[in-house]
C-alpha cells in the first residue's frame, strides 16, 4: 500500500497530557472512546490535506478532479495479459489503482477523529486542523473533487466506470456529520460551510438521478443498503427532508423484506465468497441507516415487516457469531477471516435502540484500532460519537452503563437485587432496582437469584421486570402493595420471550381440523387466529354480552403442520388477523417466592388488577411459589390471576401455593345482583399446561372465597396431584385432564370440545361436572369419569347430580351446543350419606331445561344431546339407585349401558 494509508496504522504513545482536556469515567461506555479520538486528533492535527488530485491513474477516463478506482476482484487474465480482466469473486488484486479510496478513507478518518475530539473537549484548534481539509476537499478549486463518481470501480477493458463505485463515497458520511459536529463553532465561515453542504447536495442529486446511481440503488445485497445509508446521510446533512422520506421507505419496503430471512440472516451475502465479513457489513450499514432517524417519532429500530424480519432479529442472528466467531456455521471468508470481527456498528446502535447491554458490553471490548484497509473501508462508522446526540452520550456514559459492576457480575455468573441497590428491607420500594436487575441479566443472558432472606417492597409505581433468564426468587418474600396504583394493568413480573411475534399475511381461510397451514417458519410457533367478523361465546345471564370475535390458538411445526393434539377447532372463512408467536426451545425456570398480595381497596367491579406474574412465554416451569393474600376489606376489584398464563405453550406450574380471593357482590349488565370475585391462576389462549401438586391457603370447601382457576380459549390442561377449590374454563377449553387431585367446592365448571378425563380424584362440588350455562353447557366430545370420589357439595344435605348445566334452546351463543355425545363412568363412588328428606337419589343429569317437559316443545337453537352414557361399578352411599334425569322427556333418548 502506499503511503497514503500509513496514517492508518496507529502508533499507541504517552498521551498523559492530553487526557487533561477530557474528563475520565473508567465505568463510563464512552471512556476509552474519548481518550481515543483525542489521541488521534493529536496525531492528525498537523496532517496536510490530500485530495484526487495528488494521484492519478493513467487507466483513468477522467480528469484529475475526478475519483477513479478500479474493481476489487478483477485480474488481468494470465492466458493473455492484455484482454480485459476477469473476476475472481472475494479475492483482492493489489495491483489495482487504489489512491484515491486512500485519500478519502484518510480524509474520513481525520475528519471524524479532529471532529470528535471537538466535541469532547470543545477545543477549536480541532476545528481549526480540519478546515484545510474541508476547503481543500470541497472549496478549493485547484484540488476539489468533483460531485460524482462516474469513474469509481473501472474495469480495465470492460468499463470505465460502474453505479457499484458508488460504495466508496460510505467513506464520506463521517466526513458529513464532521461537518455537522463543528458549524457551530464559529471557526469555519458560513460562506464555507455553505459550500461544503452545496457539494454533497449536488453530489446527492447525481447518485439519485444518474444511470450509475440509479443502478447502485437497485443493485441489491449490500450495495442497495449502502445507498440508501449514505443518501440517508447526506440528505441529513442538506436538510432534504425528501430524499429522507424515500430512504426511510426504502428500507422498510425493499431493502428489509427483500434482503432479510426471517432468521435474520442475509441470504445474500451469505452465498458470497466472504459471507461472515459481508454479513456484518450489511448489518453496520442497516443499523446506521436506522441511526440517522433515532431522533424521529417513527423509529426505524422497532420497525419490522409483516413475516417478522427486523433489524433486533438481525442483530440476535448475528451476535452469537460475533461473540464467537468459529460458532459461524457456514463457509470461512476466502480472505480476511482473522481480521473479522471489529467494533461493529450495529452492536452499538442496536444495544442503545434496545436497551441490550450484552451488545454494548461486546461493543466495548472489540477491537476499534484495527489497520487493514479491507476492515477500514468496510467500516461506515469508526467515530461513532458523530453519530449519537449529546443526550445519549451523557446518559450511556454516567447512567445505564458501569463496566465495573458488568465485568462484576458477567465473572459471578449471576444477577441479585442488591447489586442494583435493593434493600430488601420490607419498608423501601425495590421495584426500580428489581428491574435494573432483571434488564442487565436479560442483556448477559444471566440468571436472576433473590438475596436471601430479603423482604422486597413492591409500591405502586408503573414499572414491570421482564424476566427472560431463570430466576430464583429462593426464601425471598416480595410484598406487592396494590392500595395505590398507577397502573392497575401493569404487571409486577413479565415473563417474557426474546422471539418476536409478527403478523403474517396471505391466508385467508382456514378449516377446522385442517392438518397444514401454508406457513414456512424458522421453527415451531404458536398461531393465533381471528376473525372480528364473526361473534362466538354469546353470553346468557346475568352478565350476558354479545359476544367475542372468534379466535382459536394451535401450534405447528417449521413448516405449517398443525399438531394433532391441539387442533383447529373453527372453520375460518373471513381471517381478519393471523399472527406468529415463535416458541422458545430452552426452559425457562422461576424458582421460589413468597409473594403477599396487600389487597386493593377499589370498588367491586369488574375493573380487573393484573398486579401479578404474567407468563408469556413457552416452555417454562415455575417451581415452588407461594402467593398470599392480605387486607381484603369489605369490597375490592377483582385481580387477573397471580399467575396468569398466556399466548404460550408447555408451562408447568410445579409444588405451588396459591390462595383463594374474597368473594364480593356487584351489578352485573342485566343490572341485577351477582357474585365476584378473582381467580388466582388465570389461563388465557394458551397450550399445554400443568399444575402438578399444587395447593391453596384457604379450605377448598369455604364458599366465602372464589374459586381458584379459569381459563378461556386454552387447549390441554391438566390438574396433577392438586388440592384447589375449582377447575373452571370460561371461553372454551380443548381437552382437559384431572387425576389424583381432590377439587372443592365450586368443582368443576367447563364447556368446550374434545375429551375430557377425570380419574382417582375427589369432586366435592354441587355436581360431579357442571358444564356451564352462561356459554350453552356445551362440551362438543367425551367425558371419562373413572376410578373416583363425588362428595355432592361438600358432604351437605343436597339432591346430587352428576352432570348439570342448563339450555333452554332459546338463545344464540354463537355456536351449536353440544352436550357430551359420549360419557363413560368407571368406579366412582358416590358419597351422599347426607342428603335432604324425600331424597330420591342421586341423578345422572340434572334439570337442564324444566320447559321441555314435553314434545311439543321448540328449541329456536337446538340443543345437541348426549347419545351413550356407559356406566360401569358406581356404588351409592346412600343405597339409593342411580336416576336418569328429573326431566325424564328431556333425555329419554339417552341410550345408558349399564355393566
Amino acid at each position: 500500500m502506499i503511503q497514503y494509508i500509513s496514517i492508518l496504522l496507529f502508533v499507541f504513545s504517552s498521551f498523559s497530557s492530553i487526557v487533561q482536556k477530557i474528563e475520565l469515567n473508567e465505568t463510563d461506555l464512552f471512556a476509552k472512546e474519548r481518550a481515543r479520538v483525542v489521541r488521534l486528533a493529536e496525531e492528525y492535527k498537523s496532517l496536510k490535506p490530500i485530495t484526487v488530485t495528488a494521484a492519478s491513474s493513467p487507466r483513468s477516463a477522467g480528469g484529475i478532479h475526478d475519483f477513479y478506482s478500479e474493481g476489487d476482484y478483477w485480474w488481468p487474465d494470465p492466458t493473455n495479459p492484455d484482454e480485459p480482466y476477469i473476476q475472481r469473486d472475494g479475492l483482492t488484486n493489489p495491483d489495482n489503482f487504489t489512491a484515491h479510496r486512500e485519500a478519502m478513507i484518510r480524509f474520513s478518518q481525520i475528519s471524524g477523529a479532529l471532529a470528535s475530539a471537538y466535541l469532547v473537549t470543545k477545543d477549536e484548534e480541532y476545528v481549526t486542523a480540519l478546515a484545510p481539509h474541508f476547503r481543500a476537499w470541497f472549496v478549493d478549486e485547484d484540488t476539489k473533487m468533483n460531485p460524482n463518481l462516474l469513474y469509481a470501480q473501472a474495469i480495465k477493458g470492460k468499463v470505465t466506470g460502474r453505479g457499484i463505485g458508488i460504495i466508496d463515497t460510505i467513506q464520506l458520511m463521517e466526513v458529513a456529520k464532521a461537518i455537522q459536529a463543528v458549524e457551530g463553532s464559529g471557526v469555519i465561515s458560513d460562506s464555507e460551510i455553505r459550500q461544503m453542504k452545496d457539494w454533497f447536495a449536488a453530489y446527492l442529486t447525481w447518485i439519485t438521478t444518474h444511470p450509475n446511481g440509479i443502478d447502485e440503488r437497485d443493485h441489491g445485497n449490500n450495495h442497495s443498503v449502502c445507498w440508501a445509508m449514505q443518501a440517508a446521510v447526506f440528505a441529513q446533512l442538506v436538510r432534504n427532508q425528501e430524499m429522507l422520506d424515500f430512504c426511510k421507505e426504502m428500507y422498510k419496503t425493499v431493502l428489509l423484506p427483500e434482503q432479510m430471512a426471517t432468521d435474520g440472516s442475509f441470504p445474500l451475502e451469505r452465498k458470497r465468497t466472504k459471507p461472515y465479513g459481508y454479513s456484518l457489513f450489511t448489518l453496520d450499514a442497516m443499523a446506521t441507516l436506522c441511526q440517522v432517524y433515532s431522533g424521529d417519532a417513527e423509529n426505524l429500530f422497532t420497525y419490522q415487516t409483516p413475516d417478522g424480519k427486523s433489524l433486533a432479529k438481525g442483530i440476535s442472528f448475528l451476535y452469537p457469531f460475533v461473540a464467537d466467531k468459529e460458532s459461524w456455521p457456514y463457509q470461512k471468508d476466502v480472505m480476511y477471516w482473522d481480521k473479522w470481527p471489529v467494533r461493529h456498528s450495529f452492536l452499538l446502535f442496536g444495544g442503545l435502540a434496545f436497551g441490550q447491554e450484552k451488545y454494548l458490553a461486546l461493543w466495548n471490548t472489540l477491537d476499534a484500532n484495527f489497520d487493514t484497509p479491507e476492515v477500514i473501508r468496510n467500516m461506515p462508522v469508526r467515530f461513532p460519537l458523530l453519530w449519537l446526540s449529546g443526550e445519549e452520550i451523557k446518559a450511556m456514559g454516567h447512567s445505564i452503563f458501569n463496566a465495573e459492576l458488568a465485568s462484576k457480575l458477567i465473572a459471578a455468573g449471576e444477577v441479585q437485587y442488591s447489586d442494583f441497590g435493593a434493600k430488601g428491607d420490607g419498608k423501601t420500594d425495590d421495584m426500580k432496582a428489581i428491574v435494573a436487575a432483571h434488564e442487565f441479566a436479560n442483556a448477559q443472558e444471566l440468571p436472576v437469584k433473590a438475596d436471601e432472606g430479603a423482604t422486597y417492597f413492591i409500591g405502586g409505581k408503573d414499572l414491570t421486570a421482564i424476566i427472560k433468564t431463570d430466576t430464583d426468587f429462593g426464601t425471598a418474600n416480595f410484598l406487592i402493595d396494590d392500595t395505590e396504583v398507577e397502573n392497575r394493568n401493569a404487571p409486577v413480573f413479565l415473563v417474557s420471550s426474546s422471539l418476536e411475534s409478527y403478523e403474517v399475511e396471505g391466508i385467508k381461510s382456514l378449516k377446522k381440523d385442517q392438518n397444514k397451514v401454508d406457513l414456512e417458519l424458522s421453527g415451531p410457533a404458536l398461531i393465533t387466529v381471528t376473525d372480528s367478523n364473526t361473534k362466538r361465546y354469546i353470553r346468557f345471564g346475568p352478565n350476558q354480552n354479545n359476544g367475542a370475535s372468534q379466535t382459536d390458538i394451535f401450534l405447528v411445526d417449521k413448516n405449517g403442520n398443525v399438531d394433532g393434539n391441539a387442533p383447529i377447532i373453527w372453520d375460518f372463512d373471513q381471517i381478519t388477523e393471523i399472527s406468529v408467536r415463535p416458541i422458545d426451545e430452552e426452559i425457562l425456570k422461576i424458582t421460589g417466592g413468597r409473594f403477599t398480595t396487600i389487597a386493593n381497596r377499589d370498588e367491586s367491579r369488574y375493573n380487573y388488577y393484573s398486579r401479578n406474574i404474567s407468563i408469556q412465554r413457552s416452555n417454562v416451569i415455575v417451581d415452588g411459589l407461594e402467593h398470599r393474600i392480605t387486607s381484603e376489606g369489605d369490597q375490592g376489584a377483582p385481580y387477573n390471576g397471580f399467575l396468569n398464563i398466556s399466548n404460550s405453550t408447555n408451562v408447568r406450574v410445579q409444588n405451588t401455593v396459591l390462595t383463594g380471593h374474597k368473594t364480593y357482590q356487584t351489578i352485573g349488565s342485566a343490572g341485577t345482583k351477582v357474585s365476584m370475585g378473582s381467580y388466582d391462576i388465570i389461563v388465557n389462549r394458551a397450550l399445554n399446561v400443568s399444575f402438578i401438586n399444587c395447593t391453596q391457603t384457604n379450605g377448598i370447601d369455604d364458599n366465602t372465597f372464589w374459586g381458584i382457576m379459569g381459563s378461556n380459549f386454552s387447549k390441554n390442561l391438566l390438574f396433577d396431584n392438586c388440592t384447589l377449590s375449582r377447575f373452571d374454563a370460561h371461553m372454551g377449553v380443548a381437552n382437559a385432564t384431572i387425576r389424583n387431585s381432590t377439587l372443592g367446592h365450586m368443582g368443576i365448571n367447563a364447556i368446550g370440545s374434545g375429551t375430557f378425563t377425570v380419574e382417582n380424584s375427589e369432586i366435592r362440588g354441587r355436581s360431579l361436572i357442571n358444564l356451564r350455562s352462561d356459554y350453552g353447557s356445551t362440551w362438543q366430545g367425551k367425558l371419562i369419569i373413572r376410578d373416583c370420589m363425588f362428595v355432592p357439595a361438600g358432604g351437605k344435605a343436597i339432591s346430587a347430580s352428576m352432570i348439570n348445566g342448563s339450555n333452554s334452546g332459546q338463545h344464540d351463543f354463537g355456536y351449536t351446543c353440544f352436550m357430551p355425545e359420549q360419557i363413560i363412568i368407571e368406579n366412582l363412588k358416590i358419597d351422599d350419606s347426607n342428603h335432604p328428606e324425600n331424597y330420591q337419589g342421586p341423578a345422572l343429569f340434572g334439570n337442564f331445561n324444566p320447559g321441555r317437559n314435553n314434545e311439543s316443545y321448540k328449541e329456536k337453537f337446538p340443543y345437541v344431546l348426549t347419545k351413550e352414557v356407559s356406566l360401569k361399578n358406581v356404588t351409592i352411599s346412600s343405597g339409593k339407585e342411580l336416576r336418569l334425569s328429573d326431566n325424564e322427556v328431556m333425555f329419554k333418548n339417552v341410550k345408558v349401558n349399564r355393566y
